[in-house]
């Protein structure tokens, strides 16, 4: 972050059904976070839990064990809050407020036991904060359940809980290894007769009837993302991140049958499977493959953020209207950037002139406001690799704007505002290993953006804000830039002159950069 004044410590704990997770952030409320750590175990709570039983003493000793640890952690990173929250296995449970008890008597862990809706609303408000999307269906498979939510507005307007999470789905259907082709059918089955009538039901504004598959579907959980990593190997996607990913109808359907087939040894064998998820991925493909089938949708969406960040947004965005960030896409940009630049001012500086710049040229260019935004993003994190060295920090810029996704941005967006930051020193733009995301004009946009951002970066060379603003002059044979300055600005005119053949190549013209005025 660029401050340290009012950043907080933090760390949100998801008690599953299946595991126990936990992620510790430092954040400043309304202005930024940073992931400090995750931890994760296994601890099966849901295992054997029948309806309206008792949890079963070992995996409750399981679950207090980690959670007395994760208490441990906080106590020694000096975690100033922590928020804790326990779904379906401890809801469900006959004993779940006595479990809750002691998590707290034993473990020093206060846990808040959510309902189906509060889950399903967490997931979409975690959805709503990392995608640039109004509307979707939001469906969120763990151990002991399935939730899906209709979200309209970036709000949850609907949502449901059924208990056919991965654990329970598999101690109640498949009882085999491999299983049977008629335990599958049984699954699939209970699947249609419990999920079906709330996709029967959804309807558009005006009240008639709307096709589930005519929303953008969003899935979270271990399993999808399992699966998602899988398909992502065997069909040499080039980005190796999981949010955003649009896993295909087709791609899950074909990892289902082929993991139905083999044993739990051979499942975890399978690139992308979780060696402690091999029992259980069955019965989670299953049951995602056989909702995608029954919503007729032809992919489903990946959210690397769940249940645990959902929770998290009230305390970032408290004031915010229902704790939705303004624009995710913005604000995603200056988080990556916040985390890296000390001082926040060049990197504005550059993004004020990159768009005065293209303003200008724009129509020349054949660019609009889609453009318009990502050379703005790439102007924000331009110099983020020199908090690694300013020797090849373009190199390391790139690396940093692809090591985590960029919330709100789609893979080939990604890479193009990352071939912006690789090359906005010198060189011939490319994207590289990653040419296969981009589609038609993609090289004309990033070349010509590109020399934009070079220019407007060596307008603020000595990063001493000496150039206020740039206007441009087109001529048949010249285009003048005329850079409004304060003070001796030299350096910056110089510079950008050096560096504005890449742009020069795609106006056709030579390019003049000259003060328009001095200040005193």
């Amino acid at each position: 972050m660029s401050s340290v004044d009012g950043m907080r410590r933090l760390a949100v704990i998801d008690l599953g059904s299946n595991t126990v997770k936990l992620i510790s952030l430092d954040f400043r409320p309304g202005h930024g976070y940073r992931h400090l750590d995750q931890l994760r175990e296994v601890v099966r709570l849901s295992q054997g839990l029948q309806a309206g039983g008792p949890l079963q003493p070992k995996a409750v000793e399981r679950a207090l064990a980690t959670l007395a640890t994760f208490r441990a952690y906080c106590d020694a990173t000096g975690t100033e809050r922590i928020v804790a929250t326990a779904t379906s296995a401890v809801r469900d449970a006959a004993d779940g407020a006595a479990f809750v008890e002691r998590g707290r008597d034993q473990a020093g862990i206060e846990l808040r036991v959510l309902s189906g809706e509060e889950e399903a609303a967490y997931a979409v408000l975690a959805v709503a904060n990392s995608f640039a999307i109004s509307d979707a269906v939001v469906m969120d498979l763990g151990g002991g359940s399935v939730q899906l939510s209709e979200m309209r507005a970036r709000r949850s307007v609907r949502g449901e809980s059924w208990p056919l999470g991965a654990v329970r789905a598999s101690e109640g259907f498949l009882k085999s290894d491999p299983p049977t082709k008629k335990q599958l059918r049984r699954l699939r089955d209970a699947v249609r007769d419990t999920v079906g009538p709330w996709l029967d039901v959804m309807a558009d504004a005006d009240g008639t009837r709307a096709e589930p598959g005519a929303l953008p579907w969003i899935g979270m959980g271990g399993t999808l993302r399992n699966l998602a990593d899988a398909w992502q190997q065997r069909s040499g996607h080039p980005l190796e991140l999981l949010h955003g990913y649009p896993l295909p109808a087709g791609g899950l359907a074909t990892l289902t049958d082929e993991l139905a087939r083999i044993d739990r040894a051979g499942r975890a064998e399978v690139p992308g499977v979780s060696a402690d998820r091999a029992d259980i991925i069955v019965a989670g493909a299953v049951v995602l493959d056989e909702i995608v089938r029954l919503a007729g949708t032809d992919a489903i969406m990946v959210s690397g953020q769940g249940l645990r960040e959902g929770v998290f947004y009230p305390e970032l965005f408290p004031d915010q209207p229902h704790h939705l960030t303004v624009d995710v896409r913005d604000f995603a940009v200056r988080n990556l950037m916040r985390l890296y630049h000390l001082d926040e001012a060049h990197p504005e500086r550059v993004t004020r002139l990159a768009l005065q710049l293209f303003d200008a040229l724009a129509d020349r260019l054949g660019h609009g406001p889609a453009e318009r935004e990502l050379l703005a993003a790439a102007a924000r994190v331009h110099d983020v690799g020199m908090a690694i060295d300013y020797y090849g920090h373009h190199r390391h810029g790139e690396y940093l704007v692809l090591a985590r996704p960029l919330p709100g941005f789609d893979a080939r967006e990604q890479t193009l505002i990352a071939a912006m930051v690789r090359y906005h020193r010198k060189g011939r733009p490319s994207a590289g290993s990653r040419a296969q995301l981009l589609v038609d004009g993609d090289e004309k946009r990033l070349r010509d953006l590109t020399g934009l951002l070079r220019i407007a970066e060596q307008l603020d060379r000595s990063k001493a804000g000496r150039v206020d603003s740039v206007a441009c002059r087109v001529g048949p044979d010249v285009v003048v830039l005329e850079a409004s300055c304060s003070g001796d600005a030299r350096l910056e005119l110089q510079e950008a002159a050096r560096r504005s053949e890449l742009l020069a190549q795609a106006l056709g013209r030579t390019i003049e950069v000259v003060a328009a005025a001095t200040k005193a």
